[in-house]
């Protein structure tokens, strides 16, 4: 593994661990900068793959968590540009850490064959995903300091209360989910519906709502059979579970 720099934006400050998120999801990306808006953690946002290889290419990062499924260009279509750019740049490699929420072996493998270091599937959880960081690229200075910070409960209490706050949000979007994708149901188009239960499979977990993940879940598998009935039904078993969901906040 290459030498990760860490940035001093003072004199005698904490070092800045750069991190480059690539996701389209902005729920996705809200929920990443709550997950690493403590310090050392310094967060650059790219919508899609394109942009990601063009925001890695202008300036050093100590790691990239970079999204399976993005428009334009896939994460791991941009992991092997980004593998490319460093080998034709002699520079070493910067841990690529893909976020996916397809837990299969292929996607896995087919992640390490792009170059990533690591997969983490989503919903993801705060725990998770900073010990992933630590594991893949954190010094062990940084992992001790963050181990004994009498300030981690703190701010984990902060970002429950945080996550908390969205999750009204989280729910009004997904009922202009549910319209949306009865508006797609009328129009044949699938591959809509698939996209949204894919992305509600990856979220609903880290709000607190696992049983509208697995709604996403049903969708997405439903739209690749193209099988109406079931599409159909769990739609009407997703609006009754936000109504439930709504009235218990």
């Amino acid at each position: 593994m290459a030498s990760q720099i860490y940035h001093t934006d003072d004199a005698g400050s904490k070092p800045t661990f750069r991190v480059l998120l690539a996701d389209d999801s902005l729920e996705s990306q809200a929920l990443i900068r709550c997950y690493l808006q403590d310090p050392p953690y310094k967060v650059d946002v790219a919508g899609n793959g394109a942009a990601a290889v063009a925001l890695f290419q202008s300036k050093p990062f100590d790691l990239v968590l970079i999204d399976q499924h993005m428009p334009v260009m896939d994460g791991f279509a941009a992991t092997r540009l980004i593998r490319a750019w460093e080998s034709s740049h002699q520079c070493g490699p910067t841990p690529i850490v893909a976020l996916t929420a397809d837990a299969s072996i292929d996607a896995k493998e087919e992640g390490q064959a792009a170059g990533c270091t690591g997969c983490l599937a989503k919903p993801i959880s705060k725990a998770l995903l900073v010990d992933a960081v630590q594991t893949h690229c954190a010094p062990s200075s940084m992992r001790r300091a963050t181990a004994q910070d009498p300030s981690s409960a703190g701010i984990a209490a902060l970002i429950d209360e945080e996550i908390a706050r969205r999750r009204p949000l989280f729910l009004d979007n997904r009922r202009q989910d549910v319209e949306r994708m009865q508006e797609a149901i009328e129009r044949g188009d699938y591959e809509i519906i698939r996209t949204m239960g894919h992305r509600i499979k990856g979220l609903a977990g880290s709000y607190g709502f696992p049983d509208i993940g697995l709604a996403g879940a049903q969708l997405e598998q439903a739209a690749k059979n193209q099988d109406l009935m079931s599409m159909r039904r769990t739609i009407d078993q997703l609006t009754t579970i936000l109504a439930q969901a709504r009235q218990s906040l």
